[in-house]
């Protein structure tokens, strides 16, 4: 190994040590700091009395938690989300292959154009041919018809590009939809767009560009969370939030080892020739279908990966219960696919198995602790040996948060959109809390919901 590698491995390894050591570094001495602030700034002293032996071990319990998940395992994917974007990209490959956009599609009249539209003008970019195949499945409004207008529409601006839509008769469900599609397809590359989402114009050359040059077999992009309307209220801000989290730090982290665990429907590209064997030797049992097909490409041994710079906008809940719908058939999907159809990968010692577990430790188990937590603050109140010290302590504990969530989120619109300002977000940060708690009473029904047989649906 050469001195250059060795040297960028010990820089990765620091780097990864670093948010380890400032969790510990926070555990140890903040309690310490947070005292100095209530004495120096309240002007009061703590009284010493004995505290309960339950109390101080609950206390200790949610501290160390909260502390080394929010500084450590967050700093950590952080990390991993920075050495990932600083893996060199090819920027041109010698041969680009026939893409197969394909698009499910079911009563959506209004978007099937826009969507269309969108990769009509990706198309253009791309230095290849491309296909366009709608599959409206089983619409009651008129999805198939505007598929075929905005198709004779599109063939005279864009000639080298070929446009197909079918149907389903009746509503088989997004599955059967996808595989109508890729049974039709002739590139060796297949795309698959929901009929709600629209593709930024550069987002297939560079999705192309990546799978390509990296010997990957599939790859997606960030997802921008917006409305049909173009109004954007409390809702939409915090999933952009959330989004920028979830894709543009921890789906990026996995990608540095190529171990992304889910390629949404919103932007995904695929091998066609993978694709198709799971499409037709495999039947997708869960409600979250992209999941479960990103995990049979994992036992295959594919490579998956992410690329922020490729991005499409995609339609997304605007109120509580279309969005407490969506999380319960994420939550429920995801349960689905680790403890019965994928359960096996769990017990593989590798590092997508280390991952799983994360997601298994932190989203379904921490659920429980956060509910704990929310439950268990009145009795820690009443029962702290100095209760005005204890409000103290959590007034300065929850400005600290604050001050870290808000760099986190601050770092996560950069890795997004390039910028912090990106629309005023980082100014929700602090009415994040309120899409923490549907995700955590969400996850806790889906638990529920699954350990009874409940296996989720489609709304």
């Amino acid at each position: 190994m050469s001195e250059g590698k060795t040297t960028r491995k010990r820089i990765a390894y620091a780097l990864f040590a670093l948010p380890i050591v400032l969790a510990f570094l926070s555990w140890a001495y903040f309690p310490r700091i947070s005292q100095f602030i209530i004495t120096n700034l309240f002007g009061y002293s703590a009284i010493e009395q004995a505290a309960n032996t339950l109390w101080l071990v609950l206390i200790s319990f949610f501290y160390s938690w909260y502390t080394f998940l929010a500084i450590g395992a967050g700093g950590v994917w952080i990390v991993a989300a920075f050495l990932a974007r600083k893996k060199p990209i090819a920027s041109k490959v010698d041969f680009y292959p026939l893409v197969s956009f394909v698009v499910p599609a079911y009563n959506e009249e209004t978007n099937v154009k826009r969507c269309m539209e969108s990769i009509a003008k990706c198309s253009e970019e791309y230095l290849g041919s491309c296909e366009i195949l709608v599959v409206d499945d089983g619409s009651t409004d008129l999805t198939y018809e505007s598929a075929l207008l905005t198709a004779k529409a599109l063939r005279a601006n864009y000639p080298r590009i070929s446009f197909r839509a079918s149907r389903h008769m009746v509503n088989l469900g997004k599955t059967e939809a996808l595989k109508t599609g890729v049974n039709r397809a002739l590139g060796q590359v297949v795309a698959v767009v929901d009929a709600d989402s629209e593709w930024v114009p550069s987002a297939l050359r560079r999705l192309i560009d990546d799978l390509l040059s990296n010997g990957k077999k599939a790859i997606t992009g960030y997802i921008h969370p917006r409305t049909e309307d173009g109004k954007n209220g409390l809702f939409v801000a915090l999933q952009r939030l959330e989004y920028s989290q979830g894709l543009a730090i921890d789906r990026c982290a996995q990608s540095l080892g190529n171990l992304v665990v889910v390629v949404p429907g919103a932007i995904g590209v695929y091998d066609a020739r993978l694709f198709w064997d799971i499409m037709t030797d495999v039947r997708i049992r869960s409600v979250t279908e992209d999941s479960e097909i990103t995990l049979e490409m994992h036992k295959r041994g594919a490579k998956i990966g992410y690329l922020s710079g490729a991005v499409s906008k995609t339609n997304v809940p605007t109120v509580l219960k279309s969005l407490w719908h969506q999380r319960l058939r994420w939550f429920t999907g995801w349960l689905h696919n680790l403890f019965d159809i994928h359960a096996d990968l769990l017990r593989r010692r590798s590092w997508l198995s280390a991952l799983l577990w994360y997601s298994l430790l932190f989203e379904s188990v921490g659920a429980f602790v956060d509910l704990a937590a929310i439950v268990a603050f009145p009795f820690l109140f009443w029962f702290a040996p100095d209760r005005l010290n204890f409000v103290f302590n959590f007034v300065v504990f929850a400005v600290y948060g604050l001050i870290i969530n808000l760099f986190s989120q601050a770092i996560a619109l950069k890795f997004a959109y390039g910028k912090i300002s990106q629309d005023g977000l980082l100014w929700y940060a602090p009415l994040f809390p309120i899409l923490w708690i549907v995700n955590v009473f969400a996850r806790l029904w889906s638990i529920l919901g699954y350990t009874i047989g409940r296996r989720g649906k489609w709304r």
